[in-house]
């Protein structure tokens, strides 16, 4: 017997539902599949807007799209590009940074190396295979993105801040669940912790 995935559990949906919320943030009504998406003008739109707050939220660096000292190989001439799905980057030492999308000596003048570099990332990542609470926190703040920039109606958009403000609040407890931070024991809290 085939299982049937219940439409609210099917993870390839999530970005289309997204989109749907932010449509019915303008009285529009929502689609119902990727052609509907490519074909309806507001769609795409919500699409746009919706990608865009996306990269930006996720530029914050979570838990969930960050790597400390992710080593980047390089090629067979020395150079090391740098993948599109990277939003940051950053060397411990701030001396290897990212130009023209490979890493740079800053202090050799080179983007030639010898051996590969561990660096500080911060990932772009596909909507569908974020969790819950990030999803839904950038889906609110694109959704008053969206409806400011093509209605702007000031009640929804001042009941909406409230959404957003609680929908990032969600979003970082999470993400203090996922990463387990420990002012005491975390490599934040003793980077951080005053010793007099």
């Amino acid at each position: 017997m085939a299982t049937i995935l219940d439409p609210q559990y099917d993870s390839s949906k999530f970005f289309l539902a997204s989109v749907n919320v932010m449509l019915q943030m303008i009285n529009e009504l929502p689609i119902s599949d990727d052609v509907e998406l490519s074909e309806i003008l507001e769609a795409q739109l919500a699409a746009s807007v919706l990608i865009e707050t996306k990269k930006e939220v996720l530029s914050e660096g979570w838990d969930v799209n960050s790597d400390d000292d992710y080593e980047f190989p390089q090629d067979v001439n020395g150079f090391i590009s740098i993948p599109a799905n990277v939003l940051d980057i950053s060397s411990t030492d701030g001396n290897i940074i990212m130009r023209n999308w490979q890493l740079y000596n800053k202090k050799d003048q080179t983007a030639i190396f010898d051996e590969p570099q561990a660096m500080d990332v911060i990932w772009d990542l596909d909507f569908n295979t974020l969790s819950h609470p990030i999803r839904n926190f950038i889906t609110i703040r694109a959704a008053r993105k969206f409806q400011a920039r093509t209605v702007m109606d000031t009640n929804v958009y001042g009941y909406t801040q409230s959404d957003e403000e609680e929908a990032h609040m969600i979003a970082r407890r999470s993400e203090g669940f996922t990463g387990k931070y420990n002012m005491l024991t975390s490599e934040y809290g003793q980077d951080n912790l005053v010793m007099s």
